[in-house]
């Protein structure tokens, strides 16, 4: 009914009038569209809607106008046709993992890897037939003779830098590799950003924008990047598995975005200069990060990561010197550093590396994979640099009492 004003009071409250700013005067910041339902101007409309999600909108968890901005924001930084938004970055590698494995498939996996995706692939798939084969980061030969058997792989999961201790993948020869025998490279590009790696031959990037992107620990999201024909196999899996990236995460994560290059950019020259910091002080060893030039894979780095914004590394991960008995009181003792499991917020975070991220893993494992009980990953963010080494000074010496 057009007219409201001839409706009962109980339907007003439900069918007011609605307002929109008139043609061509249009909001600076993007407006949250909060709405879970949308309403087709036709029947032609809901269907040209139904087959192309950039046609209009039905339902938020199809697709969302807020979700959509931030969606083709995302891909055209990552340089790919298109996006999917899911709630949470490990929701977007279930999603790609349900879309491409089946019973029988072979999946590979790196030890140095987000440890959700070791547990989704070697805990969940694998109940339903799916076999997972983890191999060492540089285990090279192992992985080609696998994609050159009578059963090669049909995903290889890699992440560049690594987590926790920022080993660099070869990307080159990883898709190469994987291309010759038809496996699809799936790259967790969270650590590395929307900038970097883009001129690989990389099938499917995955992010979790619960970190750099959003910036500001306040909102949880991740984004599945690639070429079309890949988000047209993808999307109705994610649809279906129901973990949607709700509009107002997205509106936070756009609002993120606004500043991420100067974040990115503050945060990385204090992650470099702490780096550079700690490899003077006789409390900390083995500090790794890509751009120092004892960093064993420097080269590389360098040579997949140009000069620009989106090489910028925000991670440092080294080793205490104390006893095995005082890096729970060097933990407790920060006070500028919050211990928590994430990365690329504004805040500075500090994450004893062995019970965050490689409890999981056997001994043997953890120790081939640089993890020990003693490693330190900090994800630095933008606060004074002198603050950040006198915080992390006081809490060794709190611990080296």
């Amino acid at each position: 009914m057009n007219d409201i004003s001839r409706l009962a009071i109980d339907s007003k409250f439900v069918h007011h009038a609605r307002y929109a700013p008139a043609e061509g005067n249009r909001a600076l910041v993007s407006p949250i569209h909060q709405s879970v339902k949308y309403m087709p101007s036709s029947m032609a409309h809901l269907r040209s809607i139904l087959t192309n999600r950039d046609k209009g909108y039905v339902y938020s968890r199809i697709s969302n106008p807020t979700v959509r901005e931030l969606e083709h924001l995302l891909a055209d930084l990552q340089g790919r046709d298109d996006a999917i938004g899911t709630a949470s970055g490990i929701a977007a590698l279930t999603a790609v993992a349900m879309t491409f494995l089946s019973a029988g498939d072979r999946a590979v996996i790196f030890t140095e890897s987000y440890k959700p995706t070791r547990f989704l692939l070697g805990n969940v798939l694998s109940r339903f037939g799916v076999e997972t084969i983890r191999l060492r980061r540089d285990d090279y030969a192992q992985f080609e003779s696998l994609c050159k058997s009578s059963h090669p792989p049909k995903l290889v999961f890699v992440e560049s830098p690594t987590n926790p201790t920022l080993r660099i993948h070869d990307l080159e020869w990883l898709t190469k590799t994987a291309r010759a025998a038809s496996c699809l490279t799936v790259l967790d590009n969270t650590f590395a950003g929307f900038l970097a790696h883009g001129k690989f031959d990389i099938d499917i990037f995955v992010h979790s924008l619960t970190k750099l992107a959003g910036g500001h620990s306040d909102a949880m999201g991740g984004m599945i990047i690639c070429r079309q024909e890949l988000v047209d196999k993808i999307s109705p899996v994610a649809i279906t598995l129901g973990a949607c990236l709700d509009p107002n995460s997205a509106w936070l994560i756009l609002r993120g975005m606004k500043t991420y290059g100067l974040r990115l950019q503050a945060a990385s020259k204090n992650a470099q200069d702490l780096a550079s910091w700690l490899e003077t002080q006789s409390w900390s060893q083995n500090v790794r990060y890509p751009s120092l030039k004892n960093h064993p894979d420097y080269a590389l780095w360098q040579k997949q990561n140009s000069s620009n914004i989106g090489s910028g590394m925000t991670v440092v991960t080294f080793e205490l010197t104390c006893k095995e008995s005082s890096v729970d009181i060097f933990f407790d003792s920060l006070k500028l550093f919050s211990v928590a499991p994430s990365l690329g917020c504004v805040e500075s975070l500090a994450a004893p590396c062995l019970l965050f991220f490689g409890d999981d893993l056997p001994p043997e494992e953890a120790k081939q994979a640089g993890i020990t009980s003693k490693t330190v990953r900090l994800a630095i963010g933008i606060e004074d640099l002198n603050d950040l080494k006198n915080d992390l000074l006081a809490a060794f010496s709190a611990a080296n009492v």
